[in-house]
């Protein structure tokens, strides 16, 4: 049986009702008053009254008004993980009171992307196995944008996803910053320091996943704002041959922390930190909108708690094992 935290409910919900929650985390999804307000059928008007409402209860700032449109506050991160977590609970409630199941499923079908699924499988089946035997977790791993559309169809329960466009039926929950960083091998380019900058990174000849791969976005995104484009030399998409092809000094590559975190004690790479600036791609939680089983509060939080903490500990071995 899911713990309610009334407190925690309380202290949301007296500044606004579960449709203002609602609407929140609309916000913070599709980041923009005018897709919220289209998709709901409300005035722009309404909803920003709602928001302006909802941060002078709470005072505390939830949204960056900026050009492009809303990007969530720390606080407002905070405040979306948990609105999710109460609007799942609320769900919850009708199969409670009617004494069905306890939450507990037999079976989690989680979607994880190719850096994720090369090193959280272990440590969440040994969490599970550890919190709650009786589910077991079936784990399925590939593009985000792919993921994305299996948890849409319900062939998935959840996944955890890379910055990704939002689509019907699936709510984003944002999770954690992982950062990226960049892999050479023996190839006879210039020296590189531990922290490489990041417009230097548009003169190397990458090892990259596909345009669909979110790194492959970020990436290009975030050089394009200093005027430059990256040098692709292959496009492959298993993460596997990335690193066999970056070993060999075909090139060099931009992974996340837990996609290398294993390639620590490995002579034949280097690791550099990005900087000026650093490049970091948001994890996000991808659940269904409307789940006919959803998944109960201590399924939500051994996956939270887990990805969190193992990125946190892969990012500070990085930094204390290959680039202090």
């Amino acid at each position: 049986m899911p713990t309610w935290d009334l407190k925690k409910i309380h202290n949301v919900t007296t500044a606004m009702d579960i449709k203002q929650l609602r609407n929140f985390c609309k916000m913070a999804e599709l980041g923009s008053l005018t897709a919220v307000a289209k998709g709901l059928s409300l005035t722009q008007a309404a909803l920003s009254r709602q928001l302006t409402m909802l941060e002078s209860e709470l005072q505390v700032e939830l949204f960056r008004r900026t050009g492009r449109g809303l990007v969530l506050t720390a606080a407002g991160s905070r405040l979306v993980e948990q609105a999710h977590l109460i609007l799942q609970q609320v769900e919850q409630i009708p199969s409670i009171v009617r004494g069905a199941a306890d939450g507990m499923r037999g079976t989690l079908a989680l979607g994880l992307p190719p850096s994720l699924a090369r090193t959280m499988v272990v440590p969440l089946i040994e969490a599970f196995q550890a919190h709650i035997p009786e589910v077991v977790m079936r784990s399925v791993d590939g593009l985000s944008a792919d993921l994305m559309e299996l948890v849409a169809e319900g062939k998935l329960d959840c996944a955890i996803v890379y910055n990704t466009a939002p689509i019907d039926k699936v709510q984003l929950v944002p999770l954690a910053q992982e950062s990226l960083y960049l892999v050479s091998g023996p190839f006879h380019g210039p020296a590189l320091g531990t922290s490489v900058p990041l417009a230097e990174i548009a003169n190397l000849p990458l090892i990259i996943a596909g345009r669909n791969n979110a790194v492959h976005q970020i990436l290009c995104q975030s050089l394009d704002k200093l005027g430059k484009v990256p040098l692709i030399a292959h496009e492959i998409a298993n993460l596997n041959a990335i690193l066999d092809l970056v070993h060999a000094g075909h090139g060099y590559s931009v992974i996340p922390a837990s996609g290398i975190h294993s390639c620590i004690g490995d002579n034949r790479l280097s690791l550099h930190r990005i900087r000026r600036p650093a490049l970091e791609i948001t994890l996000f939680h991808a659940l269904p909108s409307k789940p006919e089983d959803p998944l109960s509060l201590n399924e939500l939080a051994v996956l939270r708690e887990v990805v969190v903490d193992r990125l946190s500990q892969f990012e500070a071995d990085i930094e204390a094992a290959v680039l202090a």
